[in-house]
């Protein structure tokens, strides 16, 4: 997508999307005033983006940009953007469904020449690609702390998200497995988990952070999670805080939270359960339950099903999620991560790369190799 300026402020400007006249779109991001850093930015477009056509204004942007501060020949100006724009003519034509054969050859294989594409399930609706470098593959193996998240705005239209796998290296987090996948079902994630088992025997992380999707977690915890394995599957406390948010909205408390300081401390106060000792969390509900405003039971009624379990005569039901799923207390006093804030960075840096939403296949395969780069260099 390509916008426009429609505003400045000392610290801020604000862009429309380029056709708000044509279609009325109400696309619009926030940048600062020097236009380096993305501030803000909604996905209310009404129209296809178009990867192409932003590939060429990028193309015509360097090309500016170079002959304003290169002394050079304008032909070798043009040679030198032209090695970084993607070769549309040698690839075959974008496909638009996941009936095609191939990935070209181009695609499978890092800039450095290596085996990138690992796996290929072939056409179909249930079709499953998944990307990875010999190097990423090693952390992967050897790796002990593993964090898994799937992203959907930058994902290819006929996929319906990019599942990436992070380990943690040298106190850093980094990149390591990108799988794109056609939806979220159980079925899909053993699949996709069995398969890089195959490839990778003796992977067997002793920590896994997902997000609260019962599907994911089933497999993570069935692969394991044995007699054999004693892994631990962590839910992640950002996430938890968002499920709230979400619900805080759905009740239309969005106002009561942003304008009242009492009424966010006390939704607040609900997240905080996670930091009590699993055995204390029961108890604590309750008396949460007890001494908030009547008001406030609708959220507390669902943070009861989903993460607690509701009480009954012999004891709680059991919750969505268990306890000690989503319980922060052991990792907070290990020193343990309690977000996979560090994979939700990746996939904003990523966003950035890619330039626009839901991209062409073969443009996103190739910005995906720009990605391998940036991170080996890294």
């Amino acid at each position: 997508f390509a916008y426009t300026i429609d505003k400045t402020t000392n610290d801020k400007t604000y862009w429309k999307c380029e056709h708000v006249r044509k279609f009325k779109c109400k696309g619009r991001i926030h940048t600062n005033c020097t236009h380096t850093t993305l501030l803000h930015e909604n996905d209310n477009h009404n129209h296809p983006g178009n990867p192409v056509s932003t590939e060429i204004r990028i193309f015509e942007e360097k090309i500016r940009h170079r002959v304003l501060n290169a002394n050079e020949a304008t032909q070798n100006v043009i040679d030198y953007c032209l090695t970084n724009l993607s070769d549309h003519a040698d690839l075959p034509e974008i496909p638009h469904d996941k009936t095609f054969n191939l990935i070209p050859d181009k695609l499978t294989t890092t800039k450095q020449n290596s085996l990138f594409l690992q796996f290929d399930s072939g056409p179909g609706n249930d079709g499953i690609i998944m990307f990875a470098s010999a190097e990423e593959l090693q952390l992967l193996e050897s790796g002990e702390q593993l964090l898994v998240d799937g992203t959907f705005k930058v994902t290819p239209s006929i996929f319906y998200q990019l599942y990436a796998m992070h380990v943690v290296y040298r106190n850093a987090v980094l990149p390591v497995v990108f799988a794109l996948l056609p939806n979220k079902t159980q079925q899909t994630y053993r699949r996709l988990i069995d398969k890089l088992s195959e490839i990778c025997p003796l992977w067997s992380p002793k920590f896994i952070m997902t997000n609260f999707e019962l599907a994911s977690i089933n497999v993570f915890g069935d692969k394991f999670v044995t007699t054999t394995n004693s892994s631990i599957i962590s839910g992640c406390f950002f996430h938890l805080q968002n499920s709230i948010q979400r619900k805080v909205q759905d009740l239309d408390f969005k106002t009561n939270y942003e304008q009242d300081a009492v009424f966010s401390h006390h939704v607040n106060q609900i997240a905080a359960l996670a930091f009590l000792q699993p055995n204390d969390v029961s108890q604590g509900f309750d008396d949460l339950y007890n001494s908030l405003p009547q008001m406030l039971h609708p959220l507390l009624d669902y943070f009861e099903d989903t993460y607690v379990g509701r009480n009954r005569t012999q004891g709680r039901a059991k919750p969505m999620f268990d306890i000690e799923l989503w319980n922060m207390h052991q990792r907070t006093t290990d020193r343990l991560m309690r977000t996979n804030n560090s994979a939700e960075a990746w996939h904003r840096r990523l966003s950035s790369i890619m330039q626009c939403q839901h991209s062409t296949l073969w443009s996103f395969i190739n910005n995906l190799k720009t990605k391998n780069i940036i991170s080996t260099v890294n």
